[in-house]
């Protein structure tokens, strides 16, 4: 199982933020993020129950509907998804394999904020200097790592624009 609570995710969710969840699964993390004060979250995730449990657990927290969004799919082959996500985040959290992750990397910049931060988890801990080098390879610097039982957490921050 990965470990969410590396997700670094609660020194850096600030209130007024806005937080995107990608692979959202339960929820749990774009929840946290709005308990923890975001002023909106969007959580993603390709699997259609994933998507629907989050919204369910959203509604168990008593969030108000409009501080997120839910959707299912996939981004890499979704443009319209992609759209609709847009851009302007403050933190992404993505608790995914490496796989996934790598795949991704040329989006995250596109969604987040100038000195946004990225927080990548779900990785196996073999794996997590590939996915590191394929993500700074896109205009981001680690700022912290984390290990744990065979898996790793790193927080990045975007250098772009």
């Amino acid at each position: 199982r990965r470990q969410r609570q590396m997700c670094i995710r609660d020194r850096y969710v600030k209130p007024g933020m806005k937080v995107l969840d990608l692979g959202c699964g339960s929820g749990i993390l774009f929840i946290g993020g709005l308990l923890l004060g975001a002023k909106e979250a969007f959580g993603v995730d390709i699997e259609e129950h994933a998507a629907r449990t989050a919204q369910e657990n959203a509604q168990q927290n008593h969030l108000s509907p409009d501080t997120y969004t839910v959707r299912y799919g996939n981004i890499l082959s979704d443009p319209a998804l992609v759209e609709e996500i847009g851009t302007g985040y403050d933190v992404i959290t993505a608790n995914i394999v490496a796989d996934v992750l790598n795949a991704m990397a040329p989006l995250f910049g596109k969604f987040l904020k100038p000195d946004g931060k990225l927080i990548l988890s779900g990785i196996i801990t073999e794996r997590k200097d590939e996915v590191v080098d394929t993500v700074t390879a896109q205009g981001f610097s680690v700022l912290e790592t984390r290990e744990k039982e065979g898996w790793a957490a790193v927080l990045l921050k975007w250098n772009g624009k």
